[in-house]
């Protein structure tokens, strides 16, 4: 059934109790690991704080020059939070509909291993700007990786975002053709950027054809027509580079 602009009071009251649900989530443990990311005030995180520590990530800093009502209905979606040194964000296997930007601080891309005592494998690292959590969030499965503050890096200061106001392409109850259409731009840039980066690493690997033959959206931008693309690029990409996980260590944290 489509959704409509007269959903969005309802949405608008699902954010709210996501990000309280989120609130609490920050501040809990996970199978008796680090877990001590919390969200953040006014107090401590003033909204014009927030403002500047947003436009650093290429996708708000695109919606606030596009419209900035638009750019200030996504502060408002958001959950700002911080996390110490070692704190775990996001544990593989997770469920999770949050999709995550690095503000602040430096991030380690970890892959759990099954063979008990085995330290966790390091396979990148996330710097302040970079999005995280788009490949489960696609594909509607668990967390593929577990994503901690570096021990070597000050705090790190997370923006969270629910995917639920993004998940349906094509209606906008709160957001803009434009902002929808940054936002999978994003999500398709991100995950093609992962193949590529495979695909440098392994050029010889049997899923590096099947990116090259991944078909580009050459239609007129800025349209429904274009949006219905990127979401079917995005879920296509996504299945790619899952496969390609599954066969091989990742280079990224897609999460």
């Amino acid at each position: 059934m489509a959704r409509g602009s007269e959903d969005a009071p309802a949405l608008w009251e699902a954010a709210g109790r996501h990000k309280r649900k989120a609130s609490r989530q920050m501040g809990g443990n996970s199978g008796g690991s680090k877990v001590v990311a919390r969200v953040v005030d006014g107090v401590e995180f003033p909204p014009e704080r927030i403002r500047r520590l947003l436009s650093g990530v290429p996708f708000f800093n695109e919606v606030l020059r596009q419209d900035a009502a638009q750019f200030e209905l996504l502060l408002n979606c958001c959950t700002i939070s911080r996390a110490d040194p070692g704190a775990v964000v996001i544990r593989q296997g997770d469920e999770d509909s949050g999709l995550y930007f690095l503000l602040r601080g430096r991030l380690a891309v970890q892959a759990e291993t099954s063979q008990p005592g085995r330290p966790a494998e390091l396979l990148n690292h996330i710097s302040p700007g970079e999005v995280f959590g788009t490949l489960s969030l696609v594909r509607g499965a668990p967390r593929s990786a577990t994503l901690c503050v570096d021990e070597h890096s000050a705090e790190a200061v997370l923006a969270r975002i629910d995917f639920m106001y993004f998940s349906y392409a094509v209606d906008y109850p709160l957001f803009s053709l434009a902002t929808k259409l940054s936002f999978y731009r994003m999500l398709v840039h991100n995950i093609r950027w992962t193949l590529e980066v495979n695909r440098t690493r392994e050029p010889h690997h049997e899923l590096a054809s099947y990116l090259r033959k991944m078909p580009l959206y050459s239609g007129l931008r800025d349209t429904r027509e274009e949006l219905a693309a990127l979401h079917e690029q995005a879920s296509a990409l996504a299945d790619l580079l899952c496969r390609w996980n599954e066969s091989a260590a990742p280079v990224s944290g897609a999460g």
